[in-house]
């Protein structure tokens, strides 16, 4: 007896999924811009924003757009993540050429490299190179098959990673000018193993390498840790741990009152598949 094939996946209209990537775009330009620019927020309570933000985004992405996003995620995993620890390499010594900043010590650079290096690496590679790789999957409708097809996905990707990237830095201050030249070279870079397998993990890999080198290395560089500055930020000390605590606490009410729409687009309360008798009429 042969196995049940996977049900075929139905994929979003093509101009439905580049209003999803203007939308990212825009919000990844949004978020630094008036967090670092409008409000000067307390690093950390900025990133918690940050984060938030664009995890918010990107689930309703995955949930709304219908797709079986992991079985397309299980394709060529591991040669992805071969190839990001590859580039993991030519990233940490990138940054270690740099010269070295001071940085804290103690339980605090404990909490700084899972907080900026291992978050804040991964939810940046979540937006600045799997969703440019998932979009152009999406374009695509998944067909990855033959050299032809396997150059215009890597073409596709490396574009809308570029394009997302720049959006993302240009929201800060510091790379507004020809610093944003060094981010867009690691969109390049980054990208690599997405372009070569048509899988983003190895990408993530890298990127998390990156960060955590940079939180033990370039604490305070102008580069790979944005926003960059020292001194006193809005809602620093006691007034940011309040703030943040209300944040986590409000965004918690918001997810699980609109989860149903956030997810699905429908209203209410999912529908009880149980409670239906076999006719389709709910029960007395």
């Amino acid at each position: 007896m042969s196995a049940a094939r996977p049900a075929p996946i139905r994929w979003p209209s093509r101009p439905a999924v580049l209003g999803w990537f203007a939308g990212g775009t825009l919000l990844a330009f949004v978020i630094p811009w008036a967090g670092t620019d409008l409000m000067d927020l307390n690093r950390d309570l900025y990133y918690l924003v940050h984060f938030t933000l664009v995890l918010s985004f990107l689930a309703v992405f995955l949930a709304r757009t219908g797709v079986p996003w992991s079985r397309l995620l299980r394709r060529r995993l591991g040669w992805s993540l071969g190839l990001g620890a590859l580039v993991a390499v030519v990233a940490v010594t990138n940054v270690l050429r740099d010269p070295a900043t001071p940085r804290p010590d103690g339980a605090y650079l404990g909490f700084e490299i899972l907080w900026r290096g291992v978050v804040y690496g991964a939810v940046d590679a979540a937006v600045l190179y799997v969703f440019p790789a998932l979009v152009a999957l999406a374009l695509m409708r998944g067909d990855t098959a033959g050299l032809g097809r396997r150059l215009v996905f890597a073409a596709l990707t490396l574009l809308l990673a570029v394009v997302v990237v720049g959006a993302y830095h240009l929201g800060y201050e510091q790379f507004r000018g020809p610093a944003l030249l060094a981010p867009e070279i690691g969109a390049v870079q980054f990208s690599l193993p997405t372009v070569l397998t048509a899988n983003p993990a190895g990408s993530v890999v890298a990127h998390v390498a990156a960060h955590v080198t940079a939180v033990l290395h370039q604490y305070e560089g102008p580069t790979y840790l944005p926003p960059a500055g020292e001194g006193p930020r809005l809602l620093d000390g006691a007034p940011g741990a309040v703030v943040a605590g209300v944040w986590v606490l409000l965004t918690a009410v918001v997810w699980w009152r609109g989860r149903h729409w956030l997810l699905t687009g429908s209203r209410g309360a999912a529908p009880d598949r149980a409670g239906a008798g076999r006719s389709g009429a709910p029960r007395p």
